[in-house]
């Protein structure tokens, strides 16, 4: 009983802490009435749109240039500008992503960092500049 109350309790946590990036649009009708208490594999969550990508004859100081490697091996390289946030990236990164692995699979990103993996974190509203992901590697592993 006390672990189904603590799983219960996590999934609340975790809907609250995804809220704000739930899609508002989406209906709120569930049958019987219920309430999920958990997010559903389908659950809609929003990327900011993805801005168009900024020319590379552009100032080079207000450029941040990455390189993503995709699950099927591609990597596909794209400049930012530097003031702009992090989260851009992972609109970037579904913006190349097939339909059906956008249903069917979640992802997360890394950056390899010598001797170890950092994660990067979606609620992290930080710039390209004052992350540090300036001319990075960066790897879209399925979770």
């Amino acid at each position: 009983m006390a672990k189904r109350l603590f799983a219960v309790l996590e999934c609340q946590s975790l809907l609250e802490n995804l809220s704000p990036f739930v899609d508002p649009k989406r209906p709120k009708n569930f049958p019987d009435g219920e309430s999920p208490t958990c997010l559903s594999p389908n659950s809609v969550i929003g990327f900011p749109e993805l801005t168009e990508e900024p020319k590379s004859d552009s100032d080079r100081s207000v450029l941040c240039r990455l390189c993503v490697r995709l699950p099927d091996g591609r990597k596909v390289q794209r400049n930012f500008l530097r003031s702009e946030s992090v989260q851009l990236l992972w609109s970037f990164c579904y913006s190349l992503m097939d339909e059906s692995e956008r249903r069917e699979r979640s992802f997360k990103l890394i950056q390899a960092v010598p001797g170890e993996y950092r994660s990067l974190y979606y609620g992290s509203e930080t710039s390209f500049e004052d992350s540090g992901l300036a001319n990075s590697l960066i790897s879209v592993i399925w979770v």
